[in-house]
């Protein structure tokens, strides 16, 4: 069967036929309408765009009404802005037009607002521990129903219009904010085995009696009586059920199948699933066409809308809201709005930071008319009753903030203590709260108001959208050229002299941390925790190769850290979900499958299988198993690395301690002599080598300078056998932490540890390129001939300037620990007791916020005060500096 292909011609109009064959298992036509603004196909520099890669050296912040934010793509957010919390997943506009209800389900406080549309502005909020998606309305009695999530509760509220009130009508909760939370326990299992365990979707049926609501974590949906909350009947629904919503007659209910890429049929009547319609990656929200038998679907990872005839219940169009029509996931179509006249679907692009127009007039002739601009991750939309305006929800807020100590902040944290009671928070925990906030709490939020474009403004808004946009079509082939011969191909596919890849991935590092004492680079000592007598193999590394100093990681934690290291994209589910459990909600319980996770492209040992090239783990993506025979194995945790993981690495020599990384070397390097002398050395090795995360000051556990050292020497043990060897001429070592949340910076929190190891790696050189975590993955890529795998990488910058074309066959000799590795906390380590209440069964089950401190008390003295962690849009020196090193090569210490 043919599917037809639809390019719009001019901005707004027109459109041009190709014919593509596909086979399809749908038996109606299906029509694939792409997103592109600029004619028939968009070039692959769109008029006005920057080019990227020819531009390293930027700087990042403020620009022309917007702002760079640290992963390379600009944000212009059109309209008028009204700041909320993060996250909002759903905006309600009330049918007098003057006001809507937006509810926010992030890291911060969750709130449901009350915006005045034409003053721009919150007059009222509703606290809550707890929330997410779902919202419903009963305009007879103004009565708002607001989904629970973890909590498994449903808010329920009366709306007074008069006085823009909300009146809870529902028992409240315990409100989480950001004082209580440091003290707060995670909600337990609700007691009752009938409750709900995370209440998401929500429909109001016809009459306003029957409430339909979905629980994401059991599969479930819910027939509730609208007035009392009793359990009307119940009934097993999908695996992950988002959204809820009736068909546009009201006979059957639709449910979205967020892990499963189906659309579920259910009669209301018993709640029977009677059919199940095939969509996209990670579907999520639902629409209803007002006008016409039709629902659209946006699906996350596909960077794509179902739209389904409701009458035949099938897919009967595809639209593809992505800036480009080849490119790979990286757009994450999450939130969707229609007009009251069902002529126009608005699309958020999550991760190209935009809104898709698109004409949907004429069934089955869809039209992508332009693209508006957004602030930071889109994740809501709502269209007036009068179709005037179009409200963007924005997920992350509209800029990237720094957070220095402030009187400002003090002031609002003193609100807080007014407004709040607080009776669990320890003397000392409020006292840091008090000086600077955390990571997670300079996320913010936003609702944009901005009135419906007619063709004219919508060129304009389109042509912004493709100038804030790093990546094309071309870029999945080719990058752009360096200015100076290097091993790195340019285009995918070409050689490279370099055969092998070692990429290794710590654990949590900032850059000043680890290098702030390194004078040559952009560094602050007084922020150095683990400076060259603790990782002299780090600073050495750094000073007889490249000093990375203007490295970025795309993951805020390791929830999202690992997935952005391995496959240059987080999903949906990722980026929403991290939020929740760390901040001690409940978050969505992971699917059997992991399919919430995983990206259509997969990880890069997925890529390197279709490309019939060989690579191993050690210790990424997998988990300890208790073997029949008691002993304990590394097992993969994703399909691609089964058969391709080291048994036997990350296993602890002593039971009940974690395992070392010295330990973990010596595997490693057991195997490599056995790579050396079979001749068969994967031409991908990925490992974790995450020691640095360490264990606090837990009494027994290694210190954190200990558990940092031993990282320390296993990385330069690891790259001298490396060097040493036949593989040397042939092989390039890649190292990066996964996030950088532990500890501060004086640039930005993002900012960390990277290393680039070859025989063609320049030799002494400092690198200020901006760099980010996608970086490396696509240099990866190029060496290995691996297309991108997602927009992300696809637009970094390759890392061209740390590499040459000549080779230096030099060996690296490791420099020996200079501090005890097997030293220990005792009892009367600072914060001793608070670390044996912290989970460190896995990294990063512990509040970041507290070990940071802990560590830092631990180190620089118990009376040391916290030093003001920076956290904005990234600053740095705009140059490569070759041969400015400021190393003496006959001195391990660098001169002044």
């Amino acid at each position: 069967m043919n599917l037809i292909r639809w390019n719009p011609g001019r901005l707004g109009s027109g459109v041009r036929l190709t014919r593509i064959p596909v086979w399809t298992l749908v038996c109606v036509v299906s029509v694939v309408t792409v997103g592109v603004g600029w004619g028939s196909q968009p070039p692959s520099d769109p008029p006005g765009q920057p080019a990227l890669q020819s531009e390293p050296n930027r700087s990042a912040g403020p620009v022309e009404g917007g702002y760079l934010l640290p992963n390379g793509w600009t944000i212009t957010p059109a309209g008028r802005q009204v700041t909320i919390g993060d996250l909002p997943l759903n905006i309600l506009p009330l049918a007098d037009g003057r006001y809507a209800l937006a509810g926010t389900c992030g890291f911060n406080t969750h709130e449901l607002n009350v915006i005045d549309l034409e003053k721009g502005q919150v007059v009222e909020r509703a606290r809550v521990r707890q929330s997410w998606f779902g919202l419903a309305y009963r305009p007879a009695d103004r009565v708002v129903w607001w989904a629970g999530g973890g909590s498994g509760l449903i808010h329920s509220y009366r709306f007074d219009p008069e006085t823009a009130k909300l009146e809870r009508i529902n028992d409240p909760e315990p409100i989480l904010n950001d004082l209580t939370r440091a003290a707060a326990p995670k909600l337990a299992a609700p007691a009752d085995p009938n409750a709900a365990r995370f209440r998401t979707g929500l429909v109001l049926s016809r009459d306003g009696r029957t409430l339909y609501a979905l629980d994401i974590n059991e599969g479930r949906l819910d027939a509730l009586d609208a007035d009392s909350g009793k359990l009307l009947r119940r009934a097993k629904v999908g695996v992950r059920p988002y959204d809820v919503v009736f068909s546009p007659n009201g006979a059957v209910l639709y449910v979205s199948d967020w892990s499963q890429r189906q659309v579920l049929v259910v009669d209301p009547a018993d709640l029977r699933v009677i059919a199940t319609i095939g969509v996209g990656e990670h579907p999520n929200q639902i629409v209803v066409d007002p006008k016409q038998e039709r629902l659209f679907v946006a699906n996350a990872s596909s960077n794509t809308v179902s739209v389904i005839d409701a009458r035949a219940g099938v897919v009967v169009e595809t639209i593809v809201t992505s800036l480009f029509p080849n490119a790979p996931e990286g757009s994450t179509p999450d939130a969707l709005a229609i007009t009251p006249d069902g002529s126009t679907l608005f699309v958020a692009n999550a991760d190209n930071n935009c809104v898709a127009v698109v004409d949907v007039a004429t069934p089955r002739r869809s039209a992508i008319k332009g693209f508006i601009p957004t602030g930071w991750y889109p994740t809501a939309l709502a269209v007036t009753p009068d179709g005037g305006t179009l409200l963007v929800g924005v997920g992350k807020g509209n800029q990237s903030r720094a957070n220095p100590p402030s009187e400002e902040y003090r002031k609002q944290v003193d609100e807080i203590l007014k407004r709040e009671t607080i009776t669990d928070l320890p003397k000392e925990t409020l006292a840091e709260l008090k000086r600077f906030p955390y990571i997670g709490t300079l996320l913010s939020g936003a609702v944009s108001i901005v009135p419906i474009p007619d063709d004219a403004q919508l060129a304009t808004y389109t042509e912004q959208v493709y100038k804030n946009c790093p990546y094309t079509d071309r870029m999945l082939d080719t990058a752009d050229a360096p200015t100076h011969p290097t091993a790195i191909p340019v285009k995918v596919g070409d050689p490279s002299p370099i055969e092998h890849v070692i990429y290794i991935i710590k654990e949590n590092r900032t850059y000043d941390q680890v290098f702030g004492d390194l004078p040559q680079g952009n560094g602050d000592p007084t922020l150095t925790l683990f400076g060259r007598e603790v990782t002299p193999n780090h600073h050495k590394l750094a000073e007889e190769f490249v000093l990375l100093d203007n490295l970025y990681c795309n993951g805020q934690v390791s929830a999202d850290g690992h997935p952005w290291s391995t496959m240059a994209y987080n999903t949906d589910y990722l980026a929403r979900n991290w939020m929740l459990t760390y901040s001690r909600r409940t978050g969505v319980d992971l699917d059997d499958e992991a399919m919430l996770a995983k990206a259509p492209s997969g990880f890069l040992w997925d890529a390197c299988a279709r490309a019939g090239l060989s690579y191993r783990s050690y210790g990424e993506y997998g988990n300890r198993v208790s073997q029949p025979d008691g002993t304990v194995k590394m097992e993969a945790r994703v399909p691609g690395l089964v058969g391709h993981i080291c048994p036997d690495y990350g296993i602890p020599k002593v039971p009940g301690r974690r395992p070392r990384d010295t330990d973990n070397a010596e595997v490693f390097l057991a195997e490599f002599r056995e790579f050396e002398t079979n001749g068969n050395l994967p031409r991908l090795i990925i490992m974790s080598l995450g020691e640095d995360h360490t264990d606090g000051t837990r009494p027994g556990a290694f210190t954190p300078q200990a558990c940092v050292a031993s990282n320390d020497l296993a990385l330069g043990r690891i790259v001298e056998a490396v060097s040493k060897s036949r593989y040397w001429p042939k092989t390039a070592i890649f190292v990066i932490e996964d996030d950088a949340q532990n500890g501060p910076d004086h640039v930005d929190a993002h900012r960390t540890v990277g290393l680039v190891v070859s025989p063609y790696a320049k030799r002494k050189v400092v690198d200020s390129t901006m760099y980010q975590t996608v970086s490396m993955i696509r240099t990866i890529g190029l060496i290995l001939g691996l297309p991108p795998l997602s927009q992300y990488d696809a637009g970094a910058t390759p890392m061209f300037k740390s590499f040459t074309n000549v080779p230096d066959l030099t060996p690296y000799d490791h420099e020996p620990a200079r501090i005890d590795l097997n030293a220990v906390n005792t009892e009367l380590a600072y914060g001793a007791k608070r670390s044996m209440e912290l989970d460190f069964s896995d990294y990063d089950k512990i509040d970041d916020f507290e070990l940071n401190e802990i560590l830092w008390r631990a180190i620089k003295g118990a009376d040391a005060p916290m030093p003001p962690a920076v956290r904005r849009a990234l600053a740095f020196r705009p140059r490569l500096i070759e041969g400015e090193t400021g190393i003496n090569p006959t001195s391990s210490n660098p001169t002044p």
